[in-house]
């Protein structure tokens, strides 16, 4: 099993300064701010009823985001994550070659140990080496082949093995 490490910048700050505080007293006047013109255009009966929603939707988003932003740079765990295009961890399996003519194998997966697998592979692996580039973050997978046979029978489950993928 391989794993690459990626570093994504911090964009928080180690302590809080003069400088945050002050950001946090600005940023919190104007969401007061936001609000109460929010409840202003809501009164507002001349506007219709669409643009009432549309403002509130994004005054509601920037009150999401600002607590979201207020306990990230608090050292407080924040309630949406960021997920990484690519994936960081791959599986390598190997297994023994069948003694009996084969035109390859496929490779199952599950994250039961024993049941449930599923096929990985599109097309019979040549070879007794597969990558799993497709796993999860925190996930342990259990893997079995099956050699094919010339008329595409499969054989019976190989051992089961397995991989822990790290969290990060």
């Amino acid at each position: 099993m391989r794993s690459k490490s990626h570093q994504i910048p911090s964009f928080v700050p180690e302590a809080l300064s003069k400088a945050w505080f002050a950001a946090f007293a600005i940023g919190s006047v104007a969401l007061v701010l936001l609000v109460v013109c929010q409840i202003l255009l809501i009164l507002d009966r001349v506007l219709s009823v669409w643009t009432k929603v549309g403002t509130g939707i994004a005054v509601f988003a920037v009150l999401v985001l600002s607590v979201q932003w207020l306990q990230i740079t608090n050292g407080q765990a924040g309630g949406f994550r960021l997920r990484e295009s690519s994936k960081k961890h791959t599986v390598t399996i190997t297994w023994r070659a069948s003694i009996s003519p084969v035109v390859g194998y496929n490779l199952y997966r599950s994250v039961t140990p024993g049941i449930n697998y599923v096929k990985i592979n599109t097309v019979p692996i040549q070879g007794v080496t597969f990558t799993d580039s497709t796993v999860e973050n925190g996930v342990t997978y259990y893997y079995v082949a099956r050699a094919v046979d010339p008329r595409g029978v499969e054989s019976a489950n190989s051992k089961e093995t397995s991989a822990a993928i790290p969290q990060k």
